[in-house]
């Protein structure tokens, strides 16, 4: 018996170092594609952030090359993005700027939280989780927005624009989901495989088939609802969302069962 726990050991200890060589932390490469610039419009300054792919090959290039708009999105929606861009903001000097805002966003515990486990999830090889189609299309519908009825009775879209639908609808923000549906309909807002701004206007044709209700406000609650039932049995929005996955499984944290 105590052979078997000194093996054990033995074994724990091998396979944790291991996994500590073999390690990647993608905070030692934020300088490489995150980039902080002070811009100046209408009397007004601020602080604008792009992606850029790496110059140079690391552990984490290949999955930041694959993910620019899908780390955009996290570093959009997931971090403390607006205070740091406050605090850096009466910096002049470009280069002093960039260093101070990596340094806030390597001490970003929200942001490094979500990308740690985005990188432990593909480039460290722990298990990735599992989603279905049913998880995807819940998050997916919420990008496609009735924003108002006009003065002419028509129903005014939005399309990918903002994550006010998901704030009001969902309690557990699923980062991870959230950026791939909203990065995969971004891309194919209008592309001839999988035109979502079409679908969108065809299913919403959909709701002047029915009387929704006399009260504007009334109407648009109810349109909505309509609308994500609607965008949720759409199979062009289906198969866009397989085809982008399979596309780049190898990238995304999690499997999809379908």
């Amino acid at each position: 018996m105590k052979n078997i726990a000194l093996v054990c050991i033995i074994i724990t200890i091998i396979t944790s170092n291991s996994f500590g060589q073999n390690y990647c932390n993608i905070r030692d490469f934020y300088g490489d594609f995150i980039i902080a610039n002070k811009m100046h419009w209408q009397g007004k300054e601020f602080i604008s952030t792009s992606l850029k792919e790496p110059d140079a090959h690391n552990c984490a290039s290949d999955l930041i090359k694959n993910n620019l708009k899908f780390i955009e999105y996290i570093l959009t929606n997931f971090s403390n993005l607006r205070k740091i861009n406050e605090k850096i903001l009466p910096i002049n000097d470009s280069l002093t700027l960039q260093q101070i805002f990596i340094e806030e966003l390597i001490n970003d515990s929200l942001f490094n939280s979500i990308m740690d486990n985005l990188v432990n999830k593909t480039i460290n090889k722990l298990p990735k989780d599992t989603v279905n189609m049913d998880d995807l299309l819940n998050i997916a519908v919420k990008y496609f927005s009735i924003t108002k009825i006009t003065d002419d009775d028509l129903y005014a879209v939005k399309l990918c624009v903002g994550t006010h639908d998901i704030i009001k609808t969902e309690a557990q923000r699923k980062p991870f989901i959230e950026a791939f549906c909203f990065t995969s309909i971004s891309k194919h807002f209008m592309s001839e495989d999988f035109n979502m701004y079409q679908e969108l206007t065809n299913e919403v044709q959909e709701l002047y088939k029915i009387n929704l209700g006399i009260d504007k406000n009334e109407r648009l609650l109810r349109a909505q609802g309509a609308l994500y039932f609607l965008m949720r049995n759409n199979k062009t929005l289906q198969q866009m969302l397989i085809s982008e996955y399979e596309q780049n499984k190898e990238f995304l944290p999690f499997v999809l069962t379908y």
